[in-house]
């Protein structure tokens, strides 16, 4: 029996007003709930309070409570009661195990339903005792006479519809339950959990496919559909299979612990797996600002114009954030993912924010360079950063970082007509692509015939782009409202600028200078000192100080600027400064060059090799191949003697070769054999006077030869690109 305040007041031993009254059950700890009736407020478990004011509550229920009810179910004189001085047991709520799972909404809702009708047997009891009063109860719900109320939680008690009798056996079952295990012992017992052979075979077997790591069984409907094959049946039967399948996996499968065994199951250790096992959220809440950076690096899906030479290509933004405050601290735009790009970035947010203690970063070619984690000149190890990388294929752990990417980098690209995401147009995908590829086409011929093009508009150059970052960065950390950081007393969440502004104390961190700051992300390597000098990069730098006894002859760490080669700062393997060593010149015209245009000569010089290797893997196709009767054959293992057959010797090409004549004339002339056709072309146009009459038949056949095509800007660079004109000049001169 539930009742509220002012129900129980004037009782025996109870304060006489309302308030008094809540702070003593307050007090005696007495369990309480909303009460359902009009005026709200909270009702209490008068089985709680102590026995003598039960005795007076049940002595008042009997005092008012209406007989007629009862006298039309029962006529029989009521003769004896309970006597009020027998103690009644208490009855016990017992806290349930602790692991034990929380009843759902309609096993709560039984369990309310059998505690009203315990209530209901309670009231009586003191009257008639208990096995009259659950007599009395169950015969009002056999005849009809009880309330809609109690009819309604019999129902729900006994889990059925329309069953709505309960007989008096079931009420004292309730009631002991009730005094021994309290409410939670009303709440129904969880089902059995089924037996793997209660499953047909044919069933079975479709489970066991869909439990293998069998990528074509990865969905029921595969299982399914080959288990009705092996078996020979029909095979539109499948999907009666496959709903029976479907039924037993869900019977199978309701627990968590079912869910992820067979998630494990199914799939290999790798990124998949983990996508679907349980989400593990890593706490922040412990951390202060520069605790903890993130970087990454993500290319802009978008074209942009290449700062150097124009043509479009996809930039690589990198990216450090906070941890804490989620603030963007640092970022750089570069051609491509490289240590010169984390390093600008980690240098952008060092000399804004100061030095993070821990820098977690992915495995990158960025990441993992001899430049970040060298233990004697790493960017890491100078400024006394800790850097951690994640494990490869998992990149759970840096979902921060990623889902910024999301946010900034993809809607960046968005504002460009450019835009190749994974939900752009199709249909504008395709037209932009060949607007540009028609663009580089016409580049290329006006390379040869110098006519003006007209640049795509669409394509943003490099300083639209630059300025698109700066700022969308910039509304990133003053505009967007953060789901992760706390919220402001309006209770709209705060941005990374608010936070951090709230969070950040400049007078505890690490800050730098400018001058440190240049030192600190030079790019060094290791190099030996040799009598007053140091080769780096073909180039040597010279300094009077590396004569010293303790540098000449030893392993000193050497850093340079890549946009200023005139210098390198020459430091001991300790980190001792020693000197600034200068270019040292010589007598080789020999000039030093930055370590940019050294890579792009690099670059230029494997291209032309590329190129002529295919234009001699394509001019070998006009070459005649031996005929198949020709062929060579072993002979047998038996044969004594082996006779080798003569091939024909292929021909020559008609054009682009020389005959065995002009091979003779050449040797006596002393010209120099050439091993390809560009070598000829490159020493005939370097030596115009020494032409001779086969020569003219062969340049004319050769600049109009797809080799000639492929390499006629090198020739051009170099000055021996071709002319009409110098065709009549120069045979003219040689003659």
């Amino acid at each position: 029996m539930w009742l509220n305040p002012a129900q129980l007041a004037g009782l025996p031993g109870l304060p006489t007003s309302q308030k008094s009254i809540r702070e003593w059950l307050h007090k005696h700890a007495i369990p309480s709930r909303p009460r359902q009736a009009k005026g709200g407020g909270m009702e209490y478990d008068c089985s709680a309070l102590p026995q003598k004011l039960r005795t007076a509550i049940a002595a008042r229920q009997i005092a008012t409570a209406d007989s007629t009810a009862l006298a039309q179910v029962d006529t029989a004189p009521v003769v004896s009661f309970a006597p009020p001085e027998k103690p009644l047991p208490a009855p016990l709520a017992p806290m349930p195990e602790p692991n034990r799972r929380p009843p759902s909404l309609t096993d709560k809702a039984t369990a309310d339903a059998r505690m009203l009708l315990v209530n209901m047997v309670l009231d009586l009891e003191p009257m008639h005792g208990i096995k009259r009063a659950c007599n009395l109860v169950a015969l009002q719900l056999a005849s009809g006479q009880a309330s809609t109320e109690l009819q309604a939680a019999a129902r729900k008690a006994n889990q059925r519809a329309r069953a709505d009798q309960v007989s008096a056996r079931t009420l004292e079952r309730y009631l002991g339950i009730y005094r021994a295990e309290g409410w939670w012992g009303l709440l129904p017992a969880p089902a059995p959990e089924p037996a793997l052979q209660d499953v047909e075979q044919d069933v079975a077997a479709v489970l066991g496919l869909y439990h293998s790591r069998d990528a074509r069984f990865r969905k029921l409907t595969g299982a399914a559909k080959e288990v009705t094959r092996q078996l020979g049946r029909d095979f539109d039967t499948w999907k009666a299979l496959y709903a029976r399948a479907r039924r037993a996996l869900d019977k199978f499968g309701k627990s968590h612990e079912a869910n992820t065994a067979l998630i494990k199951a199914r799939f290999a250790p790798g990124a998949q797996r983990d996508a679907q096992l349980p989400f593990k959220l890593r706490d922040t809440s412990n951390l202060a600002p520069n605790d903890v950076w993130l970087i990454d690096g993500h290319t802009v899906k978008a074209k942009v114009r290449h700062p150097d030479h124009g043509a479009p290509f996809a930039p690589e933004l990198t990216i450090c954030i906070d941890a804490f405050t989620r603030r963007i601290t640092g970022w750089s735009a570069n051609l491509s993912e490289n240590v010169r790009a984390v390093g600008d970035a980690l240098r952008h947010g060092v000399g804004q924010w100061g030095v993070p203690a821990i820098l977690y970063g992915d495995n990158g070619a960025g990441e993992t360079a001899k430049q970040m984690d060298c233990p004697i000149d790493g960017f890491c190890a100078r400024l006394g950063v800790t850097h951690k990388t994640g494990i490869p294929g998992k990149p759970q752990g840096h979902g921060i970082v990623e889902r910024v990417h999301q946010t900034l980098g993809v809607n960046i690209a968005r504002q460009f007509a450019t835009y190749q995401g994974r939900d752009v147009d199709g249909g504008t995908f395709r037209k932009v692509a060949a607007e540009l590829a028609k663009e580089q086409r016409a580049v290329r011929r006006a390379e040869k015939t110098g006519e003006v093009v007209v640049l795509n508009a669409k394509v943003p150059t490099w300083e639209q782009f630059i300025a698109a970052v700066e700022k969308a960065v910039h509304e990133y950390n003053t505009e967007h409202r953060h789901r992760s950081l706390p919220k402001r007393a309006d209770g709209k969440h705060m941005t990374p600028a608010e936070y951090w502004a709230q969070t950040y104390n400049r007078d505890e961190q690490q800050l730098l200078s400018q001058a440190e700051l240049r030192e600190m992300f030079m790019p060094a390597v290791l190099r030996t000192a040799q009598r007053g000098q140091v080769k780096f990069f073909n180039q040597t730098y010279a300094a009077p100080e590396l004569m010293r006894r303790d540098v000449d002859g030893h392993e000193v760490s050497v850093r340079y600027d890549i946009h200023d080669p005139s210098f390198v700062r020459v430091y001991t393997l300790a980190g001792e400064y020693v000197c600034d060593a200068s270019f040292a010149a010589s007598r080789m015209a020999f000039y030093p060059t930055p370590v940019i245009e050294m890579a792009k000569k690099v670059r230029v010089r494997a291209t032309i090799k590329r190129r002529e290797l295919q234009i001699d893997t394509a001019l070998r196709e006009l070459r005649p191949t031996v005929p198949s009767h020709n062929q060579f054959s072993l002979p047998e293992p038996s044969t004594p003697f082996v006779e080798v057959l003569s091939t024909p010797e292929a021909s020559p090409p008609p054009s682009l070769t020389t005959s065995s004549e002009d091979e003779a004339a050449q040797a006596a002339s002393g010209r120099p054999f050439f091993d390809t056709s560009s070598d000829r072309y490159e020493w005939l146009m370097a030596h115009r006077d020494q032409w001779s009459a086969g020569d003219e038949q062969w340049l004319r056949q050769y600049v109009q030869s797809d080799g000639y095509e492929g390499l006629a800007d090198y020739y051009a660079a170099r000055g021996l690109g071709w002319d009409d004109a110098d065709m009549q000049s120069g045979f003219k001169s040689a003659l």
